[in-house]
C-alpha cells in the first residue's frame, strides 16, 4: 500500500491523503472503491465487463466512467474510459454519428482543352540507370 501510494504522490500534483486509503481482504481501497494498479490488460478486463455485457449495450463514455467507477478507480480512468469506448469496434460500426451532413457533393468541371491540368508523380528509389534513380510521371487529365 505503501508503494502504490508514493507512486501515485510522483505520478500526481496532488496531495494523497492517507485516510482515503485502506486495504481489506488483499485488496486496496481507495476512498470505497478497489483501487486498480498500473495495469493496461486488467483496466481492459473491467472496462470490458461493463461494457460488452447485454445489460449494458456497450454505453458511451459518460454512462461507462459512471459504471465502471461505481466500484473502482485507478488514475486518468476518464481518458481511458474515452479511449476504450472511442475505438470498440461493434460501437463504431452501430452507431450513428452524431454530427450536422457535410454538405452536398459538386461535380467537377469538364475540361475543355488538353494539357489545362496536369498531375505529377516521382517514382524514386529505383536502381541505378545512367546514374539516374528517379522516374518522373506526367499525366494530362483529360486525355490520359
Amino acid at each position: 500500500m505503501a508503494k502504490v501510494a508514493r507512486e501515485l504522490r510522483q505520478a500526481s500534483s496532488k496531495m494523497v491523503c492517507s485516510a482515503e486509503w485502506s486495504k481489506d481482504k488483499g485488496l486496496l481501497w481507495f476512498r470505497d472503491k478497489i483501487y486498480i494498479p498500473w495495469n493496461p490488460d486488467l483496466w481492459r478486463q473491467v472496462v470490458s465487463l461493463c461494457h460488452n455485457t447485454k445489460v449494458a449495450r456497450h454505453p458511451r463514455c459518460w454512462k461507462m466512467l459512471e459504471l465502471v467507477s461505481r466500484n473502482y478507480w485507478w488514475p486518468q480512468i476518464s481518458r481511458y474510459i474515452r479511449q476504450y469506448v472511442s475505438t470498440c469496434d461493434l460501437c463504431l460500426r452501430t452507431k450513428p454519428i452524431r454530427q450536422a451532413p457535410v454538405g452536398e457533393l459538386h461535380l467537377l468541371r469538364i475540361l475543355d482543352s488538353q494539357w489545362d491540368t496536369l498531375s505529377v508523380d516521382f517514382v524514386m528509389e529505383l536502381p541505378l540507370s545512367f546514374r539516374h534513380d528517379v522516374v518522373m510521371t506526367v499525366v494530362d487529365s483529360v486525355s490520359k
